[in-house]
């Protein structure tokens, strides 16, 4: 009789052990991979990255806001039937007329500027934003056009020649970021130095609100820029000049590709590149990054 209730002890045992595992873990959200967040990440990107939905990555990863830090390292589901799906542009900008775009949870200005082909300021402007801070559920009028409407260019572009810098600099300038888009404006090209190996290649200034997006111009301006990176492209960040033709300007680069859009094809650089000046911030965390503010000092000769 003892024998039979020492069994049976063992059988309740094992099925409280099964039910308490059961409960623990969401039905159909078995892990499928730990994920690191790097510079420029949202949640938006990452659940488009890994094809999975952001209120699964939030439930995975215990998360009580949107806000995702740089090296915050996430849980990512496997993919389930019923997650919420963002409505395809074409629902939204079907006449090309002025709609109106609610907010998802994970959404962020730049992402929702990107996507539409404009920009963060002309969505701020028409929306009387006092920041640049969403929530879930709010409505942002996307204008059709404006002076400061940015068409994002799928390859066809105009890239205008390079000026030859006149001098080679030693160290560049300390310019805040609020002046870099008159200095260097969108859609223009420049130089960039590395500080470390001395090595120069040009760039194409993609876009950028709270720093500069950029692309190598060509294929051999890319292979120049991978290495000075060692070879491997990476997130490290590196001192670097932005030559202009009567300016020599501090700034800090990673040397990743990253992101859904850029202008030019035909330069083996999949994407962009973040190019950081004095006080400019990261698009994910909208904060200044200490480490690329010490390469712009370290360029700076400081």
């Amino acid at each position: 009789m003892k024998k039979k209730n020492k069994k049976l002890k063992y059988l309740v045992l094992s099925v409280s052990l099964l039910a308490t595992t059961a409960f623990a873990i969401p039905l159909g959200a078995a892990v499928a991979a730990n994920y690191t967040v790097q510079e420029g990440d949202c949640l938006w990107t990452v659940a488009n990255k890994f094809e999975a939905s952001i209120e699964s990555i939030k439930s995975a990863s215990n998360l009580n806001s949107d806000l995702l830090h740089v090296g915050q390292s996430l849980t990512i589901p496997e993919t389930t039937a019923g997650q919420t799906s963002t409505p395809p542009d074409s629902a939204y900008r079907a006449s090309g007329d002025s709609f109106k775009y609610t907010v998802n949870a994970g959404d962020c200005l730049w992402l929702i500027a990107n996507r539409f082909g404009t920009s963060t300021e002309v969505l701020i402007a028409a929306n009387n934003l006092a920041s640049e801070q969403l929530q879930p559920g709010q409505t942002l009028l996307v204008p059709a056009n404006s002076s400061s409407y940015q068409q994002v260019s799928r390859g066809n572009v105009t890239r205008p020649e390079i000026q030859p810098v006149s001098s080679e600099a030693e160290a560049g300038e300390l310019i805040d970021w609020s002046l870099i888009n008159s200095l260097f404006p969108i859609g223009s090209n420049a130089t960039l130095l590395d500080c470390e190996t001395g090595s120069k290649f040009r760039i194409h200034h993609l876009f950028g609100t709270n720093h500069a997006d950029c692309e190598p111009l060509t294929a051999e301006d890319a292979s120049i820029m991978k290495e000075c990176f060692g070879g491997a492209w990476s997130w490290e960040r590196r001192a670097a000049i932005l030559l202009l033709d009567d300016r020599a300007i501090a700034c800090s680069m990673a040397g990743m590709p990253h992101g859904t859009s850029q202008d030019i094809y035909d330069n083996d650089f999949d994407g962009m590149f973040d190019l950081h000046f004095l006080n400019s911030r990261t698009h994910g965390t909208d904060r200044v990054d200490e480490a690329h503010q010490s390469m712009v000092h370290q360029a700076a000769g400081l």
